[in-house]
């Protein structure tokens, strides 16, 4: 399938947050304080932006689906191997309002753990994305900041 330049900007840009929310999310687990519960929502908006990265890089149409494993049925449409990423997506569907609201969940109850575990779903998502999506070699990969992962060079 043929891109153009506006479509390849879009998918780097869906890539470019879903990558930021996983940093923040590591970046997290740094702090003395680490808001446990905001690490695991921030690694469920990654793996959504992910997989919508992927979507929209095989012509999907944009929808507002939060449901993980919803995205990963239209992703198998495309790629069967995404059907090895349900665990994760079952696991990170869990925190799409959970610890995000008070109220919701008492956040106290979201811990180190989960998080750790959180950040290894996101990261497999985004392992499994980035090497499902051949983005085109072009000189904004060489402005400091919009380098991708699995990007060379």
């Amino acid at each position: 399938m043929k891109r153009n330049e506006e479509e390849i900007k879009l998918v780097r840009d869906w890539l470019r947050f879903a990558r930021e929310n996983l940093l923040f999310a590591r970046s997290g687990m740094k702090e003395d304080y680490s808001p446990h519960h905001t690490i695991c929502f921030l690694c469920h908006g990654s793996a959504e932006k992910y997989l919508k990265a992927f979507l929209i890089w095989h012509g999907w149409e944009l929808k507002k689906i939060h449901d993980l494993k919803d995205l990963l049925a239209f992703c198998m449409d495309f790629e069967q191997g995404f059907e090895n990423l349900e665990e994760e997506c079952g696991l990170l569907n869990e925190y799409i309002s959970e610890g995000r609201y008070p109220g919701d969940l008492p956040f106290e109850s979201i811990g180190e753990d989960d998080a750790k575990e959180a950040i290894e779903a996101a990261e497999k998502v985004e392992e499994h994305v980035m090497k499902n999506i051949d983005l085109p070699s072009d000189d904004e990969k060489n402005v400091p900041g919009n380098k991708m992962p699995g990007d060379e060079g």
